[in-house]
């Protein structure tokens, strides 16, 4: 496996674990649940700095292949 092709499959990986966050956050109650609805807030905010993290190093690989 490429590098390329591991960091494709991680960017999936997160967009599919970033729209479930998403996708929670607006079936919950913001007045019953908000401790979880932050809980989520703040994965959201890691999936996305993990996916700009990997977006980095793939245009450093896109440079070399």
């Amino acid at each position: 496996m490429q590098p390329r092709d591991l960091i494709w499959r991680l960017l999936e990986y997160y967009s599919l674990q970033l729209q479930l966050v998403l996708d929670t956050i607006e079936e919950l109650d913001p007045k019953k649940q908000i401790d979880l609805i932050n809980a989520l807030g703040e994965c959201e905010q890691l999936t996305r700095t993990q996916m700009n993290i990997l977006r980095r190093v793939q245009r450093r690989y896109d440079d070399v292949y």
